[in-house]
């Protein structure tokens, strides 16, 4: 498990980083019993009772930056060696790699935000900084990238460096739910799958409201249990657990509790997505029909022909493929409102030919091992690493390597173990359609009135 790229693991003793998470989960029976008479509780609770039930329990924010602290001060290195640097789940359109997937989802955070030059932006929970370097290539904003892990921290850094971009992107330590950084600085925010490890999304959409300037956008692409979670089910209930053991969650929130953090948390509400089932929801909104003619069926249930061989589209978001449609010419069915974007700068006005969606790929199939699907040989060499046979075979030589008494092997298949479970976990609650790593919220941070300023100069006098 141990990388040259991660030397203070050598100089630690492997087994006991990886005791150090995992006693989190397993050192005493009754968190987890407690868990299984509050599971029910937690799923209905709002986010201000959430945010009074944490303060009681004056340990737990503290106990929460441990779990993520010592889960990425192992996770790191393997999320790196078998998945990217890039440290978050894509949708994939019929031709995309795995690199162009996250790429295209980066993209379109950065145009949903508004990002240009000379802005600057935080990264919350960066990783080893792979989306902010991306985002200060695409757009020429200044990135400040936050982690709670110092090996995270020391990683992006020089990853940075190789990349040429240190005059971009800045990292630091620092824990989300106490930001080291003054009010009003940051022009954006962005969160990719890392606030899950909050025990409160109201604490930390708070507190990154805090440093935004009045007007900044925050973005946060959260992981959430969808709608189809059912609390009284105790499959669901299992896979709930067993996401919060592989990933070091401390408390999986539902997408209505994330919905209400943000609600309470300073933000006027702009826009919300499934972002995990984006290319389902074009497939879903758009048809086939013979002679290359597109068909669409409005809100009413009336269908449509429409000629389309080229078309001009002006979006605030990347075209996924060449044959999607345009999302601006979408409207959602399931979502509560249809997405709101707003007006793009004229340099993302691109041309293109539409057509009707081909088959798009989930975003857990490579966690399935479908080495069938890869559409690159790096893809399928990733994609193999999480087939069956790869984890059986690998975590046999480790065993082997272990057991004749190889130093750096202790505690290697413990580590197994805690990755299998992170893999499978979020794959089959995906599959299940309880689960999404892409859960969206754009807020916009709510703009002192020069009446709202003379009310609060009357209070303190």
């Amino acid at each position: 498990m141990s990388s040259r790229n991660y030397p203070a693991l050598h100089e630690k003793d492997f087994k006991k980083v990886v005791s150090e998470y995992t006693m989190h989960f397993e050192g005493t029976g009754d968190e987890d019993d407690d868990d299984d008479d509050n599971n029910n509780n937690k799923d209905q609770t709002t986010c201000p009772s959430r945010q009074q039930r944490d303060n009681n329990s004056s340990g737990r924010e503290k106990d929460a930056v441990h779990v993520s602290d010592s889960y990425y001060e192992f996770a790191t290195a393997a999320y790196e060696m078998n998945w990217s640097t890039r440290f978050h789940y894509a949708p994939f359109s019929p031709t995309d790699t795995l690199h162009s997937a996250q790429c295209f989802y980066e993209h379109r955070v950065a145009l949903l935000l508004g990002l240009k030059p000379g802005m600057k932006v935080l990264d919350v929970g960066c990783g080893i900084g792979g989306p902010a370097r991306e985002m200060a290539r695409f757009t020429g904003c200044e990135v400040v990238g936050m982690s709670i892990n110092q090996a995270q921290i020391d990683r992006a850094i020089r990853l940075t460096a190789e990349e040429g971009l240190t005059d971009k992107c800045t990292f630091v330590r620092g824990d989300f739910l106490n930001m080291p950084f003054a009010p009003d600085c940051f022009d954006a925010a962005f969160a990719i799958e890392a606030t899950c490890h909050s025990p409160s999304l109201c604490a930390v959409y708070t507190e990154t409201c805090r440093v935004l300037k009045p007007g900044a956008t925050f973005l946060v692409s959260e992981w959430v249990l969808t709608p189809e979670f059912d609390p009284s089910n105790t499959k669901h209930v299992d896979m709930r657990r067993r996401i919060e053991r592989g990933n070091g969650v401390v408390n999986l929130h539902t997408s209505l509790e994330a919905r209400e953090a943000m609600l309470s948390s300073g933000f006027d509400p702009e826009h919300e997505e499934n972002f995990a089932n984006y290319h389902d929801y074009l497939r879903r909104r758009r048809g086939t029909a013979p002679n290359n003619q597109t068909v669409i069926e409005d809100e009413g249930g009336v269908q449509r022909r429409q000629r389309r061989r080229q078309q001009q589209i002006t979006s605030p978001v990347l075209v996924p493929f060449s044959s999607s449609p345009s999302p601006a010419t979408s409207s959602s069915s399931t979502w509560s409102s249809p997405p709101n974007y707003r007006p793009a700068p004229p340099s993302s006005s691109i041309s293109t030919t539409v057509w009707a969606s081909p088959k798009h790929r989930e975003w857990w199939w490579m966690l399935q091992g479908r080495t069938g699907l890869a559409t690159t040989w790096t893809d399928w060499w990733t994609t193999w690493k999480m087939s069956p046979w790869a984890r059986r075979a690998c975590y046999f030589l480790v065993w082997s390597l272990e057991k004749m008494g190889y130093r750096r092997a202790r505690g290697v298949c413990e580590a197994m173990d805690t990755m299998a479970l992170c893999v499978d976990s979020v794959a089959e609650a995906g599959r299940e359609g309880i689960f999404s790593p892409a859960w969206w919220f754009l807020g916009r941070k709510e703009k002192k009135t020069p009446r709202d300023l003379n009310n609060i100069q009357s209070i303190a006098q």
